[in-house]
């Protein structure tokens, strides 16, 4: 399934850039604020011989469905590629919830007459425990000692780095089980739990949550979520990896919309005429040999969007 992503980056060229925009710096001041509140490191001297992994603040607006700006949002990320497999990370694999989960339970909740709701866990790889012995750069304009002097060892792991997604669902599915949920052989990302005879289903797409099924439950999880966690609850579901879902009474509408504009804006074809077939008229076969040669990557990406819009 390919992976929808709910931001559009903001070019922007340096961090020197961004500190001239107060936006831009209330969010780093935000992203910062969080990752002291979770105490994701300690401050302490650079050792001769330890690896330091590099890191960078990444910058993105967050859209809503119709395309107005939501959020200004600063990351604050490590250079993973620059981490040594066996010294900085070892298991770093996490699965996400599949196409066919996800279109399997909007089903359902046509049928059932349910609402379904979402919720978003803030900065979810900093609930991640770090296991091994991994030292960053600290983040530009937050600088207490010198770069030359100390380093942050991580205490919680940070994104970008190799086993980050590892460990925040390790975290996120044993409090899951611990809860009472069980899993589906399925898919392992979709729980479910009965209580009195009342059913709740989650489904877990790395830091989006959507809860279905009984009205109590669900308030209730919420609940005990926020005590957890750092959580966003948005409501009843609206806006889930590229699907735009209305919730009414006599049924459910889902569209993909603005995943189809996006397509085209990044396909450069936005400003293209529609027609009634995929072909012209008149559509000749060449010679593969004397065609124009094609870029593979774009190509993929090509079809890998449109076999994702096939989703509606």
């Amino acid at each position: 399934m390919a992976l929808v992503s709910k931001c559009v980056v903001i070019k922007l060229s340096s961090f020197e850039k961004a500190v001239e925009d107060p936006a831009w710096v209330d969010a780093m001041v935000e992203e910062y604020d969080s990752i002291v509140r979770n105490s994701a490191w300690e401050i302490v001297p650079r050792l001769d011989g330890k690896s330091v992994v590099g890191s960078r603040w990444i910058y993105k607006v967050k859209q809503a469905a119709d395309r107005s700006v939501e959020k200004y949002k600063a990351r604050f990320v490590a250079r993973g590629f620059s981490q040594i497999e066996g010294i900085d990370y070892e298991e770093t694999f996490a699965p996400v919830a599949s196409d066919s989960s996800i279109q399997t339970i909007l089903s359902l909740l046509a049928q059932m007459v349910w609402h379904i709701h979402q919720m978003d866990v803030k900065t979810m790889f900093l609930n991640g425990v770090i296991e091994e012995e991994v030292y960053i750069e600290k983040p530009k304009g937050f600088e207490i000692f010198s770069s030359e002097s100390h380093v942050c060892r991580l205490k919680r792991v940070l994104y970008g780095l190799k086993q980050a997604p590892r460990a925040w669902y390790t975290r996120i599915d044993s409090y899951f089980t611990g809860l009472g949920f069980s899993k589906s052989e399925a898919d392992p990302n979709l729980y479910q739990i009965v209580v009195e005879g009342k059913l709740l289903i989650i489904v877990l797409y790395v830091d989006d949550l959507i809860l279905m099924g009984d009205e109590l439950l669900i308030l209730s999880c919420k609940e005990d979520l926020a005590r957890e966690f750092e959580m966003k609850d948005l409501g009843l579901l609206h806006y889930f990896l590229g699907l735009e879902i209305w919730q009414r009474s006599d049924g459910l509408f889902v569209s993909q919309g603005k995943y189809a504009w996006e397509i085209l804006e990044k396909f450069n074809m936005h400003g293209y005429k529609p027609i009634d077939t995929p072909l012209p008229g008149g559509w000749r076969k060449e010679d593969a040999t004397s065609a124009e040669v094609v870029d593979a990557t774009v190509y993929r990406q090509l079809v890998g969007s449109l076999m994702y819009l096939v989703n509606t």
